[in-house]
């Protein structure tokens, strides 16, 4: 890897980054200015960086994409890239990479743990319990049911959403999915079974988990229509991105008692908008939606061995393509221009 060389990582990560450092070498320069905007970093810097590692504050636009100059990658430190412009990048024949397996395990406990959170009553056991002892009973969390026999339905079943089945059947559930680009014969490798219409798992599901990417495809695909088509009193859990979610409908669905409850690790707006009506019964503990909502700060890929994974790999990334090499995790590919970078 040629000297001089400047890396770019323009949010969250802050100097003296010893995990990049300790990939990268001493031989390359590294920025970390902390952006919580792009205004903040000036354009000779976005002009100069030969690789760029961000993560998911900014919105790397065509405008900014313009911008990178001598960029010979951009590796999102994560494995959503919504944030990019992937076409614009493809035409200044930016290689965009991802990180997709750092957290697969992680993200899948977490669902697990909302699943399991919610189904056991953990929330009102410990609510009732902390106020009195009169609550001191194994009923003070209503009525409770069983998990073995289940069904679980999986919508996406990628790399999580499979390491969720993986989890679900250990317990007894009976797991479904829903997913159009799973080929023939995965379902059967895996001890699952296919719905080949959404409507059919969301019928047939007792809990259903999120796994899918956001894209045009699914965004907003969690609406009112989504959750008429879901069992009376299933659970909803969605670990995987906020904008797939009308957080609107999920509020009505919630209040209807069309579903039970919800366990929520992403929203349509991060920190959530304070006075939408149901993040204020939240807030308020309203009767009609206590321990029926539980909602945790985009963390579920979070644990220390998985931030110092996900920072490694992203860091080996950008050295591969700035070593010459082509990059294992590009997702743009299709959309680099004649002669591009990768």
């Amino acid at each position: 890897m040629n000297s001089n060389l400047i890396v770019l990582i323009p949010d969250r990560i802050k100097l003296p980054a010893s995990v990049e450092y300790g990939i990268l070498g001493d031989n390359v320069e590294l920025l970390a200015p902390e952006a919580v905007h792009i205004r903040e970093i000036r354009d000779d810097i976005w002009r100069s960086a030969d690789a760029i590692i961000a993560w998911h504050d900014l919105y790397f636009s065509a405008d900014l994409i313009w911008k990178l100059d001598n960029c010979k990658v951009l590796v999102r430190a994560g494995v959503g890239f919504d944030n990019v412009d992937l076409r614009a990048a493809g035409a200044k024949g930016i290689p965009v990479c991802n990180v997709p397996d750092y957290g697969t395990n992680d993200v899948a406990d977490h669902a697990l743990s909302f699943l399991l959170t919610l189904a056991r009553g953990l929330s009102a056991f410990n609510r009732n319990n902390r106020i009195s002892n009169e609550h001191w009973h194994w009923q003070s969390a209503g009525q409770l049911s069983r998990l073995t026999g289940k069904t679980l339905g999986i919508v996406g079943l990628g790399r999580i959403g499979t390491a969720v089945a993986m989890r679900a059947r250990a317990f007894g559930l009976q797991v479904k999915f829903f997913d159009p680009y799973i080929q023939d014969g995965y379902d059967k490798a895996i001890g699952v079974i296919r719905c080949d219409a959404l409507p059919e798992l969301l019928a047939d599901s007792d809990i259903i988990s999120m796994h899918t990417p956001l894209t045009d495809e699914t965004k907003g695909m969690v609406n009112a229509e989504f959750f008429s088509n879901m069992k009376d009193g299933a659970v909803f859990i969605n670990t995987a991105r906020g904008p797939i979610m009308d957080l609107d409908a999920l509020s009505d669905a919630l209040h209807s008692g069309k579903i039970r409850a919800a366990g929520l690790d992403v929203l349509p707006q991060e920190p959530p908008e304070r006075a939408h009506p149901l993040i204020q019964a939240w807030q308020n503990g309203d009767d009609w939606l206590v321990d029926r909502l539980i909602i945790t700060p985009h963390a579920a890929f979070y644990c220390a061995e998985a931030y110092h994974e996900l920072r490694e790999k992203a860091a080996l990334e950008a050295k591969r393509v700035l070593s010459g090499e082509k990059p294992r995790n590009c997702v743009n590919l299709e959309l680099l221009t004649p002669g591009g970078r990768a």
